[in-house]
């Protein structure tokens, strides 16, 4: 019995020893909150690593005069997805709300140079089975059938089958230019995605690059600057372009190696410092490793308006000629909104 009345009181004692503690640490203010605590990472709190948060005005130029192209994006829609009335709506026009990539920048300095811009689109209501031509075998997929009539690809790395993957490797042989844009995350998740790194000869890692010393905004939003004797056509006027979020990249062939981080950077998967590319070039194809840096509100950041330009003059300037390609044709300024059920601009 009296080691029971012991261990009641030993139970008050502790337990007034808590809650006046929890008086103590967690007293209210005036204003009935408790005062938040001051915050000790770094990163949060150093000026020196928020740059400014204005954005520049984005002025995309182009210096390629070629002839009129047609350019196809693919903006990575599901085929059983809803789809806009005018497919251009995903490339951002029409408003932000229902685009899925808002390449705007992009896209409108083509139009403005006279080329075309056309949005791929699977129909869901196509049949699967596709037309066999005489001697058995199958006619093109509705990838191939767009390919076809294209001068340059923009792909954000969609889930390609065989078959789609084979008329995107012939497009390249033939002359075409293809520009792949990835971001962390989406480097392993579908099969297809990997397959057409393979078929185009570049590659993607894992991880995402950060700075923690100098960076736009937040430390995912890295710096990246044109390395020695790269590619001059697509670094032109580039002192430092804003990639909101990239992982490196790389090319299994003889490519060239055009933009990596500044010095500080670090990749999330090792934590140690990397100077790994974040844009290469592997003849007619582009790999780069973020695809945000293409919207309207990264676009004027730095020299990434510069950037876009140059990835326009490398899209149009090509050696394909596919069948039913016109001649040039005068420029045409896109509108607040896209016309109607049409799939092109231009």
């Amino acid at each position: 019995m009296n080691r029971a009345v012991t261990l009641a009181a030993a139970f008050v004692v502790t337990l007034a020893a808590v809650t006046g503690g929890a008086a103590v640490t967690g007293y209210v203010t005036a204003d009935g909150a408790a005062p938040t605590p001051e915050i000790q990472n770094e990163h949060y709190v150093d000026g020196d690593a928020i740059a400014n948060d204005t954005p520049g005005q984005a002025t995309v130029e182009m210096e390629s005069t070629a002839r009129s192209q047609t350019v196809l994006v693919d903006p990575g829609v599901e085929a059983s997805g809803a789809v806009p009335a005018s497919p251009l709506a995903l490339l951002g026009f029409g408003g932000p709300s229902v685009a899925d990539r808002d390449i705007r920048p992009l896209a409108n300095a083509l139009i403005e140079n006279g080329h075309e811009v056309g949005v791929y689109v699977p129909d869901p209501n196509q049949q699967r089975q596709r037309a066999v031509r005489p001697g058995g075998q199958a006619g093109p997929t509705q990838l191939g059938e767009r390919l076809a009539e294209a001068d340059a690809f923009v792909t954000f790395r969609t889930d390609y089958d065989q078959a789609e993957l084979a008329e995107i490797e012939s497009f390249v042989e033939s002359g075409g230019h293809v520009i792949v844009a990835t971001e962390p995350g989406a480097a392993f998740d579908q099969p297809g995605a990997a397959a057409l790194d393979s078929t185009l000869d570049v590659t993607t890692e894992p991880g995402y690059v950060y700075n923690m010393e100098e960076n736009d905004l937040n430390y995912q939003r890295v710096y990246a600057e044109p390395v020695a004797e790269s590619d001059a056509a697509l670094t032109e006027g580039v002192d430092r372009a804003v990639l909101p979020s990239a992982t490196p990249v790389g090319t299994t062939a003889v490519g060239t190696e055009v933009l990596r981080p500044i010095e500080g950077s670090e990749l999330s998967t090792t934590r140690a410092s990397t100077r790994a590319s974040l844009l290469v070039r592997n003849d007619d194809v582009v790999m780069i490793g973020d695809s945000d840096f293409l919207s309207p509100q990264n676009a004027g950041r730095a020299d990434t308006d510069v950037l876009i330009g140059n990835l326009a003059d490398f899209l149009v300037t090509n050696d394909r000629t596919p069948p039913g390609s016109g001649g040039a044709t005068g420029p045409t300024a896109p509108g607040p909104e896209p016309p109607s059920g049409n799939e092109t601009a231009g």
